[in-house]
């Protein structure tokens, strides 16, 4: 009884949640809910399907500050591109919680778009609640300016059946939407494409893996080839480009465009 008890707050949250399900209410009595269970620094609802910007849904914790406005158009002017999440979700995801580390190339953390775009929108890390849906993915995304621990990881886990079973009873109850009108920019290869550079194919797949945050053995993996055969894409590509490394790849490819 004790222990039941001092979870009475998310028990009085969780009543808030179901009694809102499919009224304007729901996203904001689902996060103050999971936010009892575990620290978050930021919210964000958004669907993401292949070839489509993601339509945000809501943005919680935003302050309305032009720098906070200016980053969300940035992503969906083609930041989203390399977006782990998105990613996921464009090639199937399974219905779940999901984490950063789960859905991100290996060299992730160490990529221009992680660096200089994820940890000042973001944060450091980011978990999402996902499930399929006609229109796309719909995800919550829950991101932190410091790592979600496994202790942290598992409180989720505990409740993550009755919030994908929320989501999606949700989204059910809504009136049916039009069609959206965004236009996606195309994909990685469509950017690079931009570039008079007469790139090659691999050329092209190999800068993709790198401002995805790819190493080159995992480059190498994804396309079936060597990690030398690898250097020397990588070596003609910023050679054709005009750039040194991956940080003036990333300028090059996703800043002027975005900006």
């Amino acid at each position: 009884m004790d222990a039941l008890l001092q979870e009475l707050p998310v028990h009085q949250s969780l009543a808030r949640v179901f009694a809102s399900v499919g009224q304007d209410g729901f996203w904001r009595a689902l996060v103050d809910t999971l936010r009892l269970l575990v620290p978050v620094d930021n919210a964000l609802v958004a669907v993401m399907k292949a070839g489509q910007i993601p339509q945000l849904l809501i943005d919680f914790d935003s302050k309305g500050s032009a720098a906070e406005q200016e980053e969300l158009a940035d992503y969906t002017a083609g930041m989203y591109l390399l977006d782990p999440f998105y990613q996921a979700a464009s090639v199937g995801i399974s219905d779940g919680l999901h984490s950063l580390a789960s859905v991100a190339p290996d060299q992730f953390l160490h990529s221009e778009y992680y660096q200089s775009y994820f940890r000042s929108v973001v944060g450091e890390d980011e978990l999402q609640f996902m499930i399929n849906l006609e229109a796309g993915v719909l995800g919550l995304s829950l991101g932190r300016s410091t790592a979600f621990g496994l202790a942290e990881q598992g409180r989720l886990l505990c409740v993550r059946d009755w919030v994908l079973a929320a989501m999606r009873r949700h989204v059910q109850l809504l009136p049916p939407q039009g069609p959206v009108a965004d236009v996606a920019v195309g994909d990685l290869a469509t950017l690079l494409d931009r570039f008079d550079a007469r790139l090659t194919a691999r050329e092209v797949d190999t800068a993709r893996l790198i401002l995805r945050g790819f190493s080159s053995k995992a480059i190498a993996q994804q396309l079936g080839i060597s990690p030398e055969t690898v250097k020397v894409h990588r070596r003609n590509l910023y050679q054709k480009l005009n750039v040194s490394g991956h940080g003036e790849l990333f300028a090059l490819v996703l800043r002027p465009h975005v900006n």
